[in-house]
């Protein structure tokens, strides 16, 4: 290993264990001076994950961009520069990034930036891998001020005020505790160093959300079928409703890859709060019309080029009465975060924005127009654990459903009702009684175990509810026994 490379990573990082003081004590292995644990390196790369990254569906993973939300285009690092503007330092200084991926930033940064050394970090030793390789095939060596390692959101590894420049292209929706996350990285940054992060807009993706689901149904009105394309555009649609319905609920979206779409001025806030001097978020690829990016985002979910070429305009067209609703800073699906940490100590007073009035209404007004409706197949079976459920079907109201609650003993679980279900749009919706959002993506399909639940015969007391995003909850017409090893319908 190049001794410079060495020199970087025990410049950087400290004991896992005790945070004590790491050497190289090889080409092949760090170890703490305190506690003598031993950091394995291989193929030139610092081990802090090893075998031990749990499983688990809360553990951080600093890694590239999750599948399906890509700020896409190679040009991805030459536009965050332009985005950034005269923000952008004339050089990196001593730079970091989290979640490398296959290396497209960093072979961006090797190529365009000047910069004291380099710190490439991911949480999966492949990804390393991969981007090593990038690096190598495309003509720099290993005399560069690089250095890699792999590394988790459970480790406290870095050291305080290490770096100047944090960049993370695809890393922040991925994070469980966007609030911690960002605290390391105020933590590890020098005085008046900076971070950049690109993030999914929230508002952007919601009226996106709302002019695919009309263009989908005006489709399919006008050719009677649902086609290859439109089928890849219902799923990208369900998933992203999945995170805005969602939104909030750490315990759902914890196992998923994509956990956060962000609200501009709720992340600003959270920047500022965790100790920033500047928390800015700056629109990347502005499109206020929508249809350029609706275009991209189904060209990479994998709808044919035929699909994509007209969808993303009459996407447009008859989104417009949403996209109208958005402000110049959130006019693109993709945003880059600044946050810039001050030169020194200071008393700054924090106050947070005021909560918007919320009203009391009940059931009816919050519903209103047509009636809810829902068929929901049950299956349930008992276990060594308890008594496992399949949760099938559909759930179709005029506003957003979260889940359908099923409670046996005083034990509840929940299935959530996000899955495409152009069916349903085809037999109930065929007047337009319903929003299409809600009626495209309005299925179930999971299992919920009810742990140490056992029925004493054939049957087993339960009760069904539907639990709406506004918080209210529906209690329909069902039967008050859940049967074992036969299916169950209850439809309203």
């Amino acid at each position: 290993m190049n001794p410079r490379r060495d020199t970087k990573l025990t410049d950087q990082f400290h004991c896992p264990n005790c945070r004590g003081r790491l050497a190289a004590v090889s080409t092949d292995a760090l170890r703490c001076g305190d506690c003598e644990r031993v950091i394995p390196i291989t193929d030139g790369i610092a081990d802090f994950v090893g075998d031990s990254l749990p499983l688990g569906a809360a553990t951080d993973r600093y890694r590239g961009h999750p599948p399906g939300h890509r700020p896409a285009r190679m040009d991805l690092f030459t536009r965050i520069q332009a985005a950034a503007s005269d923000r952008w330092p004339v050089s990196l200084g001593d730079a970091l990034e989290f979640g490398c991926g296959r290396g497209e930033t960093t072979h961006a940064i090797l190529a365009t930036q000047k910069f004291r050394g380099l710190l490439v970090l991911d949480t999966e030793m492949e990804m390393l891998q991969a981007c090593r390789t990038r690096i190598a095939e495309n003509g720099f060596g290993a005399d560069r001020p690089v250095a890699y390692a792999t590394l988790s959101g459970a480790q406290d590894v870095l050291r305080d005020a290490v770096v100047d420049t944090v960049i993370g292209t695809g890393l922040l929706p991925g994070i469980g505790d966007v609030r911690a996350f960002l605290a390391t990285i105020h933590r590890v940054l020098k005085p008046n160093g900076r971070a950049v992060f690109v993030v999914p807009n929230r508002r952007y993706h919601e009226a996106m959300c709302l002019a695919m689901a009309e263009a989908l149904v005006q489709r399919y009105a006008r050719d009677g079928i649902w086609s290859e394309g439109q089928h890849v555009a219902l799923e990208l649609l369900a998933e992203t409703r999945r995170l805005l319905v969602h939104r909030g609920n750490p315990g759902f979206l914890a196992g998923l890859d994509m956990k956060h779409l962000f609200d501009s001025d709720a992340l600003e806030d959270l920047g500022r709060e965790v100790g920033f001097s500047v928390a800015e978020m700056i629109p990347l690829d502005p499109d206020p019309a929508g249809a350029e990016t609706t275009q991209r985002f189904c060209q990479d979910a994998g709808a044919p080029d035929s699909f994509t070429e007209t969808f993303g305009a009459l996407a447009a067209a008859v989104g417009q009465p949403f996209f109208n609703l958005l402000n110049r800073q959130d006019s693109s699906a993709s945003m880059l975060l600044w946050l810039t940490k001050a030169s020194g100590p200071g008393v700054r007073i924090y106050t947070h924005r005021p909560p918007p009035p919320v009203g009391q209404v009940g059931p009816d007004a919050a519903l209103g127009g047509a009636a809810p409706r829902w068929s929901v197949e049950l299956l349930a079976h008992d276990t060594a654990d308890g008594i496992v459920v399949a949760v099938g079907g559909w759930c179709l109201c005029n506003t957003d459903v979260l889940w359908v609650r099923l409670t046996l003993d005083d034990v509840i679980q929940y299935a959530p009702v996000w899955r495409p279900r152009p069916d349903v749009h085809e037999v109930l919706n065929r007047t337009g009684i319903y929003h299409p959002l809600n009626t495209l993506c309005s299925g179930m399909a999971s299992e919920v175990l009810f742990e140490g639940v056992h029925p004493a015969g054939n049957t087993h007391p339960f009760r069904l509810d539907i639990v709406l995003a506004s918080g209210l909850i529906m209690t329909g017409p069902a039967p008050e026994m859940l049967l074992m090893d036969e299916p169950m319908v209850i439809a309203h």
